[in-house]
Formats: C-alpha cells, sequence, structure tokens
C-alpha cells in the first residue's frame, strides 16, 4: 500500500471518528434532555405538593392544593414536553428568530416587529384582569423551575444556543401568535391591485369569487337578532369564497332532541398547518371550580378548546375581514411616531432599521414587504391583531370558569382577535353559537368609522331545528343587518348539514363518522364537466371508464383519489394559466369556488384557450388534462391502477423546524397517510406548487364532546403529546388520528386513584 493511499485512509478514519463522537455527543444530549416524569422534584414556586400524573398516551392531569399549583404544574409539564416549540412561538411574535436560525429568519423577524407584535404582546399583558395575572405569573414560575433543572430540549444542543428564561410577556406574545395565524383580510384588496392590468373588471370580479347564492350560512334568517342600521357597504365589501387554503376548522351542536340520550352533543376540528410537535398540548386541570380537559397552546395556561363540568365550547375561523391594506400618498402620510429596531443575528452582523407608526396602524416597510401594485404609495396596516384593547387572555380565562350559556356569551366581550365562531353546549341542555372579536364597520370610502357593537354580532341560543353547524362559511345572509366582508368556505357546511340530516338520532359514533367523511360536495358538483371530456390516450380512457363509477370519496385505501386529484390540478391549470399569464405561478392552487362558478355559474368564458383560435369548452379541457394526468402519476406510480392508493401518496406530513437538517432531520419528522382533500369535511389541504401531494393544513385537532357524559367525549390530535423525540409520545398518536380513532380523557378520579400504569410525577415545596 503505497504512501498517499494510506494517508487518505488515515483521513477518512479521522472523519469518521469525528462524524461518530459528534453523533454520541448529540445522542447523550437527546438522553440526558428527556423528561422526569415519575417521582418527586423539590422546587421552589410551588406551595403545597401538586401531582403531574401521565396517562397512557402522555396526556397528564394535574392536581394542586391551589390553582396556582395547578398552574404552576402546568406550566412545568409544559416546558418538560414543548419548550423548543414554545420559544419558537414568542420568538416569532418578537422578532427574535434571527438570534437561533440566522440571516434566514431576518426577514420574518423585520416584519413582526414592523407589524408592531411586541407592542401587541404587551398590550395583552398590561390588559389582564387579576385572576389572569395571578394564573400566568405561576405558570411561568412553573416553566422556569423546570428550565432551572437544565436545557428541556436537545434542539438547542444542535443549535448550540443557551435557553432563555420565560417570562409573563412570553406568554402574551402567544395571544398574538394565535391571533396572527388566524386572522383573516386583505386579500381581495392586493388581489385587485396585482391583477387590475392583468384580468378585465368582469374576469377579476369572477376570480375573487363572490360567497354563492346557493352556499348555506351557519345562522339561518329566523335566528337573526341584531337590529342595528345595516350601514352602506364600502366598495368591494363583499363575502368571498375562500380562495384556497385558509386557515379553517368544523364545528357543529346539536341539541338533545337529535341525540339518543337526550342531551346536547358539539363536534369541533380546528383546521391549522401540520407540524411536529402539534400546536395542541391535551391536559385535565384540576381547578377549584371542577375540572378543565382539552387543548392547550403550550407556553399559555388556558384551556383554550375543550370543557369543564358544565359545559364545552368549540371554535372556528370567522374568515371576517379585518386587515386593511391602506395606501397614502408619501407626501400626505402623518407619522405619529417612530423607533429604531435591532435584530440580533446568529452568526452575522445586527440589522437596525425605523419602524413608523400613524394614528391607524404601522406604514409598511417596502425592504420587509412586497408592496408591488401600489405604484410608489406608502402602506400602512390596518389590522384588529395589534389592537391596544386585546383582551383575550382574560375572556379565555372567563370561559374556562363559565357555568353557563350567559358566562360564556359574557366571557367573549373583550376579545378582540383573532375573530372567531364559538359553539356551546351545556349540561343544562342549552346549545348555542356566538362569535367574539372587533368587526370592523366601513364608510363608503372603505375607512373603519368603529366596531359592530358585542350586542349585535352574529348570536344565537337553543335556535329552531336544534341544530348549528359551521365550515367556515359565511355566518349570516341578508338578514344580518352589517355588511359581513371576507373570505369564507363554501363546500364543507353544505356537506356538513346533509350528514347531520341523514341520521335522526345522534350519538359519539355518528359525530365522529362526521369528522372523518371524505366524500367532497366540490367533486360531485364539477364531476359531470369532467366525465364529459374525451381523452385519447389509453390511460386517460381507462381512468375516465373508472371514475364514471366514482362516488366522490376520496378514500385513502382507494386509487380514485388519487386519479381525480391529479386530473384536477391539470384541468386547474389549464383553466386560468391562458389568461393570467406571468401572474399564474404565483396563483396556481386549487381554487375550487372559482372552478364551481366557472363549471356550474356561467363563467364559461374561462374554459376558452386564449392562445388558440378555437373557442374551447369545459369539456375540451377535461379529455387532454386527464391525459396529461395520467401520465405523470403513471410514470411516478406505476400504469397499472388497481396498485394505486391515495393515501400512501397523500400523506400528512408533520414537519419540525429541523426537518431537512443532514442527518437528523428525520428523527424529527412525522408522517401519517390520509384520506380527503381540501375541500373535504376531513380537510387534507396539499399544493399545487410543490412536487407530490403532502398534506400540510388539516384537523390539528378533534374533539366530541358528550353532555350526556363528560367524561366520555372524544379527543384526538397528532403527531403526540410530547416534542422530544425520543418519547414514546413524540410519534404515537399519529396512527390513531390517521385511522380516525379517539382517547378519552375522564376525570373521575384522583391522585389517590390513579392507575398503576399511569406515571406519577410530585412536584413538592422546596
Amino acid at each position: 500500500m503505497n504512501r498517499f493511499l494510506r494517508g487518505a485512509i488515515g483521513v477518512v478514519l479521522v472523519i469518521l471518528v469525528i462524524i461518530a463522537v459528534i453523533i454520541a455527543w448529540l445522542a447523550g444530549r437527546f438522553v440526558a434532555t428527556q423528561p422526569q416524569t415519575e417521582g418527586q422534584i423539590a422546587l421552589a414556586g410551588v406551595s403545597d405538593e401538586a401531582h403531574i400524573i401521565r396517562d397512557e398516551h402522555g396526556v397528564p392531569h394535574i392536581f394542586g392544593e391551589t390553582d396556582a399549583d395547578v398552574f404552576f404544574a402546568l406550566g412545568y409539564a409544559h416546558a418538560q414536553d414543548r419548550f423548543f416549540q414554545m420559544d419558537l412561538a414568542r420568538r416569532a411574535v418578537q422578532g427574535r428568530l434571527a438570534e437561533l436560525f440566522g440571516e434566514r429568519a431576518v426577514r420574518v423577524d423585520a416584519r413582526a416587529r414592523n407589524r408592531l407584535f411586541p407592542q401587541a404582546a404587551q398590550a395583552v399583558l398590561d390588559n389582564g384582569a387579576e385572576e389572569t395575572r395571578a394564573a400566568v405569573e405561576a405558570y411561568v414560575a412553573g416553566v422556569n423551575a423546570r428550565l432551572q433543572r437544565g436545557a428541556p430540549s436537545p434542539e438547542y444542543a444542535i443549535l448550540r444556543k443557551p435557553v432563555e428564561a420565560w417570562t409573563a410577556l412570553d406568554t402574551a406574545s402567544i395571544t398574538i401568535y394565535l391571533a396572527d395565524d388566524l386572522a383573516a383580510g386583505g386579500f381581495d384588496e392586493t388581489e385587485r391591485l396585482l391583477l387590475a392590468d392583468v384580468l378585465s373588471a368582469e374576469q377579476l370580479e369572477q376570480w375573487l369569487s363572490p360567497f354563492p347564492d346557493w352556499a348555506v350560512t351557519t345562522l339561518k334568517d329566523a335566528d337573526i337578532t341584531a337590529q342595528g342600521p345595516r350601514p352602506a357597504a364600502a366598495p368591494d365589501e363583499d363575502a368571498l369564497a375562500q380562495p384556497d387554503n385558509l386557515p379553517g376548522s368544523n364545528a357543529w351542536v346539536v341539541s338533545g332532541e337529535r341525540t339518543g340520550t337526550g342531551a346536547p352533543l358539539l363536534a369541533n376540528d380546528p383546521h391549522l398547518s401540520l407540524a411536529a410537535p402539534s400546536i395542541w398540548y391535551f391536559t385535565r386541570l384540576q381547578l377549584d371550580h371542577g375540572p378543565v380537559v382539552g387543548g392547550t397552546v403550550p407556553g399559555s395556561p388556558f384551556v383554550i378548546l375543550g370543557r369543564n363540568a358544565h359545559g364545552a365550547w368549540g371554535f372556528t375561523n370567522t374568515g371576517f375581514d379585518v386587515i386593511d391594506y391602506v395606501p397614502v400618498d408619501p407626501d400626505t402620510l402623518q407619522i405619529t411616531a417612530e423607533h429604531e429596531e435591532t435584530i440580533r443575528v446568529s452568526g452575522g452582523e445586527d440589522i437596525t432599521f425605523t419602524v413608523r407608526e400613524t394614528a391607524i396602524g404601522p406604514v409598511l416597510d417596502p425592504d420587509w414587504f412586497n408592496l408591488d401594485g401600489f405604484d410608489g404609495q406608502a402602506v400602512i396596516l390596518r389590522s384588529t391583531v395589534h389592537s391596544d384593547q386585546n383582551g383575550v387572555a382574560d375572556a379565555t380565562f372567563k370561559i374556562m370558569h363559565s357555568r353557563g350559556w350567559d358566562d360564556f356569551v359574557e366571557a367573549g366581550r373583550t376579545w378582540t382577535a383573532p375573530m372567531q365562531n364559538m359553539h356551546y353546549a351545556g349540561v343544562d341542555g342549552t346549545i348555542g353559537y356566538t362569535t367574539a372579536g372587533l368587526l370592523p364597520i366601513r364608510d363608503a370610502a372603505g375607512d373603519w368609522i368603529g366596531f359592530v357593537p358585542f350586542e349585535d354580532l352574529p348570536r344565537v341560543r337553543n335556535p329552531q331545528g336544534g341544530v348549528i353547524a359551521s365550515g367556515n362559511n359565511l355566518p349570516a345572509g341578508e338578514a344580518y343587518p352589517y355588511p359581513l366582508p371576507g373570505s369564507y368556505s363554501v363546500f364543507r357546511a353544505p356537506r356538513i348539514e346533509v350528514l347531520l340530516a341523514e341520521t335522526e338520532t345522534h350519538d359519539a359514533q355518528s359525530f365522529a363518522a362526521i369528522q372523518l367523511d371524505v366524500t367532497s360536495y366540490f367533486a360531485q358538483r364539477i364531476l359531470p364537466a369532467l366525465l364529459a371530456g374525451q381523452p385519447r390516450t389509453e390511460l386517460g380512457m381507462a381512468a375516465l371508464e373508472r371514475m364514471e363509477d366514482w362516488d366522490a370519496s376520496l378514500d385513502a385505501d382507494g386509487a380514485e383519489g388519487l386519479i381525480y386529484s391529479a386530473w384536477l390540478e391539470a384541468f386547474t391549470e389549464a383553466l386560468f394559466a391562458d389568461e393570467l399569464g406571468e401572474a399564474f405561478p404565483a396563483r396556481f392552487s386549487s381554487r375550487r369556488g372559482f372552478i364551481d362558478s366557472v363549471i356550474n355559474g356561467g363563467a364559461f368564458a374561462w374554459c376558452d384557450d386564449v392562445t388558440t383560435e378555437a373557442r374551447e369548452t369545459c369539456p375540451d379541457l377535461a379529455g387532454p388534462a386527464l391525459d396529461e394526468a395520467m401520465a405523470e402519476t403513471a410514470a411516478q406510480h406505476g400504469a397499472d391502477m388497481d396498485a394505486w392508493r391515495w393515501g400512501e401518496v397523500h400523506q400528512g406530513l408533520f414537519d419540525h423546524p429541523l426537518t431537512g437538517t443532514p442527518l437528523i432531520g428525520e428523527t424529527f419528522t412525522v408522517r401519517a397517510p390520509m384520506g380527503g382533500d381540501g375541500s373535504t369535511v376531513n380537510v387534507a389541504h396539499f399544493s399545487y406548487r410543490t412536487p407530490g401531494y403532502d398534506v400540510f393544513h388539516a384537523a390539528s385537532m378533534r374533539a366530541i364532546y358528550d353532555l350526556a357524559d363528560l367524561d366520555a367525549s372524544l379527543f384526538m390530535h397528532a403527531p403526540g403529546q410530547s416534542g422530544h423525540p425520543l418519547s414514546p409520545h413524540y410519534r404515537d398518536l399519529a396512527p390513531l388520528f390517521s385511522d380516525g380513532e379517539f382517547i378519552t380523557i375522564p376525570t373521575g378520579w384522583g391522585p389517590e386513584s390513579a392507575a398503576e400504569t399511569m406515571r406519577v410525577l410530585t412536584l413538592k415545596p422546596l
């Protein structure tokens, strides 16, 4: 062996040893940061013994002598299982992600600071009532008690960053984090500007897709009680069909007249971006006034979606337009305040910029925001998200302690953003629906002149028929005395209403079947036009023959979901790529409301390919689209359609901030097969702008509350309770979620009667 070869082998061996040492060190850090879930720990900050008792699914049941001790223990449990997630959420609001991730996070940080999110979080904290503050302070003490015992998450070893203490302001930031994710508005304004020179006025109105007359509203005309005068609508103040995968949710409630027990049932499944870990963390808090059970968001001590001993509640997004982009001549811009912001960048130089404010909101900095279409004008952001009146924390605390419908409704008085549809069911048999938040009233020029009075927000108690259903559809129709501009989903709510009507007497199992329904009402409406197409290839004709007998159900175990989805994607491109031209790539998405308006609403001209002299119809596009889709699908998955499975290619992607990192990325990433698509009740969005069918937006949580026996209520989220990749509860719920199964979180036991299989951690005063 020559000297050169021996030297090369030596170098390789040294590299392998270094890699092995790094892997061993990381493995050690992973193991060292696993939470202690059994035994006793002496801590400063707890007044008496508190117990964190985790069940077989990792759900903590938390007990303490005082409510403060319970909230302390919840903070400790959150920090054990989810601290890295908490840290990223606070940093996202405060504009401090670049301190961890370097230059690639600078734009995100700058946008958060320009939108005044840190100031909005401070307002949440300042507005807190005494009881809310006490709960937050106890919770913060619990989080920091865990941090004082060492790094709680392995990610810090990978990023080589220290862990910072938690503060009450950080908990307030979680409120803004959720509000920013869910608040809607501004889409139609920017689309009008950006496409004004691309589409005709008629085409632009069709593109924006007004909410169709045939679609259902949550409240029926007989439910409307608001009597306020209807203001003159501002230009472009329309209810629009939701353009794509905006944040959504389902919720419905039926009275005891429609159940086998004579008590109400309530279902809720909020739709959010999938992630590992989940945004939700199930818990049971045994407070002085009784148990509160449901979904918390790590970083906050409140059960946001859940139930107490008196009732249950579920939320969906209203879709109301609560964000405006206000163009102003730069020469007439009236600045009321300005301040410097400095972003600290890991591995780089600090970045300093100026934030300017006006009486109605901050001026967006073109260095950080895409202001194309505004033709050099200054743009002011007007949004309820950064309202200094934010009292959402107080409202959530009051909802947890509500003792009936009146308490529940009144709790929403201080809610500002995000606006929510709130469904309620009480043990006394009451069912109801209310909305909460700041709903702007605009004058004829589009300026905000106030907000809809709290008493006039859409609301109903015990409606005729005993059913209230919401799928992010328009909350109320013309009988409601205020305009409701916004973006609304069209196809889930009608399907929910059909399924509720099909069963005369409901139970938890019938509700679960509705939550898991993967039949597309949208597909049912457009399929006749697609089937009229004439494919020319052997694969295309075989697919058409197969689809002629299809029932519009996108089952994970069938091939039809894949055939239909590939076909619809190709048809969508053929439908409007020619009209949009260079503007098409940024708008290539499953615009179902628009497509339905073309096929069933008379906007047939879009089916004509403007690049040809012939005048094409929708079936003329459908045939070649099917040929193209089947050729591409066969190239990827083989030509045997009988072997295709929608769930094999259409999988929930629960990704993590470190997903994609060499060597360790897959350790954090979770996948689970899914049926359905973006139009089904069991929603599962994928993007046309990325390869494949990975689901990134779906039901983040499922809950079914049985008011006859609240302990029999059903819950599920994915991928698991823990955020630690070595925990058995990091991904254990993902297969259950995928299979449509549920868990229960019963409350009829205490620390002295915990099952032997449960893990008991006792926190004792130091």
